[in-house]
């Protein structure tokens, strides 16, 4: 009976209107901006040789008029700023040579002298920027995990490609996705196909017949459903984005680096200030740790709109409710916030909703607070798991089968 049970809900949810235009919706975001955006998309880590070309210009103009009135020596305040721009002139000019000459190894190993990177535009949303109460510490993190990222590419013993520079590569693009807040739409995706997995019965009279079923069993079976059709879309559209973004930009490779930021291992403080230490992981063991946290957090938002629409009976309200606790960190979300209502934020489950920042470590530098793991986080999420499951039984003894279909009669 469990399996026949199982089998019809998973063609329901199939033919679900509102889940066929969702997924239409989703594979038009998926397509634009993998056909028409993603090309033309300038990253910060785009390179444009004609801008470079000027600027060279302009060193050589300034170094020939030091020459020419004999301003290339050394002075005790100004230092030697000959040396300097004529360090900057060979440099600049090899980046261009290397890079029309599509020598993109070279390339990198040039440009991680520091030059033609703009470390403030690396910032990729608002809570980066939001109020940072040290500006300058944030720059320099984002130069370290810039060194870091080039570093890699080296280090990976592959042909490097424009492509991967830009970040570009499908991986890359799934990276940079998950670790953005854009990896919310995962998490909206299990909240919006089982937003209405009980209320949906609630418009057919028959079920008020009842079901050789139990009432609790029901709820998990459609749980159960909804927490494996979520899953096999979610990857459908991955591997859908992943082939379009191949075929354009290409694969990437695993062995790439995810530049992560750690607390630091010196047990001395620098004037109260603890600084952070950076290092970096395969793109392989970032995935492997996402497909490790994405799941629990499907199943503990499936499990909540089953409470839910106990107790609302509507999955508009469902659908509103669970979305508003998703995005809920936008409300008290601060820089210097650790506590809310006397809890530190590191116990909170929707600390870990932004699950890209807590592998990478960006959400323990955001309010730095070395509390926030990627192990304490599963261990938050399991437990407000097992206190959703404690209240989903009990809710649905209080809200009967019969109970809940009553004004559908």
């Amino acid at each position: 009976m469990t399996k026949s049970m199982m089998i019809h809900e998973f063609k329901m949810m199939l033919r679900n209107k509102k889940n066929i235009l969702f997924i239409i919706a989703l594979v038009s975001l998926i397509l634009t901006y993998a056909l028409l955006i993603l090309p033309t998309q300038e990253t910060p880590d785009s390179f444009n040789a004609e801008e470079m070309k000027k600027e060279i210009s302009n060193l050589e103009a300034i170094t020939q008029g030091m020459i020419n009135r004999g301003g290339t020596g050394y002075g005790e305040r100004t230092g030697s700023p000959f040396a300097s721009y004529m360090y900057s002139l060979k440099v600049q000019s090899r980046m261009v040579n290397a890079f029309e000459d599509k020598n993109f190894n070279r390339f990198t190993q040039l440009r991680m002298k520091g030059f033609d990177y703009n470390t403030t535009s690396a910032s990729r949303d608002w809570m980066l920027i939001g109020d940072a109460p040290y500006p300058g510490l944030d720059d320099s993190r984002n130069y370290s995990l810039t060194d870091l990222r080039y570093q890699g590419y080296l280090d990976a013993n592959i042909p490097i490609t424009y492509e991967m520079i830009e970040q570009k590569t499908a991986l890359q693009t799934i990276t940079n996705f998950l670790l953005g807040t854009t990896a919310f739409i995962v998490l909206f995706c299990a909240i919006y196909f089982s937003s209405d997995m009980l209320a949906k019965d609630r418009q057919h009279r028959t079920i008020l017949q009842g079901l050789p079923i139990g009432w609790y069993r029901l709820i998990n079976v459609k749980s159960a459903v909804a927490f494996g059709y979520t899953l096999l879309i979610l990857f459908g559209l991955l591997l859908l984005a992943a082939v379009i973004i191949s075929i354009q930009s290409g694969f990437g490779s695993f062995k790439l680096s995810v530049p992560i930021t750690l607390p630091s291992s010196e047990p001395d403080e620098y004037f109260g200030y603890r600084f952070s230490e950076f290092d970096s992981i395969s793109i392989a063991k970032f995935l492997l740790l996402a497909l490790g946290i994405i799941p629990i957090l499907i199943y503990l938002f499936i499990r909540l709109n089953a409470l839910l629409s106990l107790l609302f009976k509507n999955a508009w309200i469902v659908l509103m409710v669970s979305t508003l606790i998703l995005f809920s960190e936008r409300i008290y979300y601060s820089r210097t916030l650790t506590e809310l209502f006397g809890i530190e934020i590191s116990n909170l489950p929707l600390t870990y909703f932004d699950f890209g920042r807590v592998i990478s470590g960006e959400k323990y530098y955001l309010v730095h607070l070395e509390s926030i793991t990627y192990e304490k986080g599963i261990l938050v999420l399991l437990c407000t798991i097992l206190f959703l499951e404690i209240s989903l039984f009990v809710v649905s003894r209080m809200v009967s089968k019969r109970r809940f279909y009553r004004k559908a009669a």
